[in-house]
């Protein structure tokens, strides 16, 4: 009877575990990228600076707006877990009405300490370097929490020269919502999401479940 009842839940549950990893997903991505417990992380002083995929380092940094296009230089960031939100920021819950995917940790700008996470929306930046692999083909990726009064809001992508080759809008989700951006560009070194308008003190918002092969 047990057995049966397990059985049953699991068939009824969209987003079992072993169900949930690759939803909203393509198919045809080599790699993908999520924040969670299994994924090996190296982080400093509390902020995240390294994520590996198949044993393969990809830095990672993050940076406050300080006016205009001029950032903080500290990294700040932050792995904050949609799943079990701390008091201070229960409203960004996954799953949700505006998140159907259940995204766990995501990677945001802020700070955190033992009790409660400081998730920053003054403007900011999160990079993601891909250049220990060569480059990459960017399927994909998944955004969060973008408003109306972000949609400034932009993904840069950077070939190994540091040149951009290809910008693109960040998809307005509401607040706290989720969506997958989908992106299909080759030559990729360096990825750079840039939340709210470079010359506003406003913006925030997270990522997540990068998707790529490696060219």
């Amino acid at each position: 009877m047990g057995c049966d009842k397990a059985e049953e839940q699991q068939e009824v549950n969209p987003f079992a575990a072993s169900q949930s990893k690759n939803f909203g997903t393509d198919p045809s991505s080599c790699e993908i990228i999520e924040f969670e417990e299994d994924t090996p992380v190296e982080t400093s002083h509390g902020t995240v600076t390294t994520v590996y995929s198949q044993n393969t380092p990809v830095r990672v940094s993050a940076h406050y707006r300080m006016f205009q296009d001029r950032y903080f230089r500290q990294n700040t960031a932050l792995l904050f877990d949609t799943s079990a939100p701390d008091r201070r920021n229960q409203d960004f819950k996954t799953p949700s009405p505006a998140a159907i995917r259940p995204m766990g940790n995501v990677l945001t700008v802020g700070r955190s300490n033992s009790k409660f996470a400081s998730l920053y929306d003054r403007g900011s930046s999160i990079e993601l370097d891909f250049s220990a692999m060569g480059s990459i083909t960017l399927k994909g990726l998944h955004v969060l929490d973008i408003t109306e009064d972000e949609a400034d809001s932009r993904l840069e992508l950077l070939d190994k020269e540091g040149e951009v080759i290809k910008t693109m809008p960040l998809p307005v989700t509401g607040a706290y919502g989720a969506t997958r951006l989908r992106v299909d560009t080759p030559g990729v070194a360096k990825l750079r999401v840039v939340f709210g308008n470079e010359n506003s003190r406003s913006g925030g918002g997270a990522i997540d479940v990068i998707e790529f092969c490696r060219d």
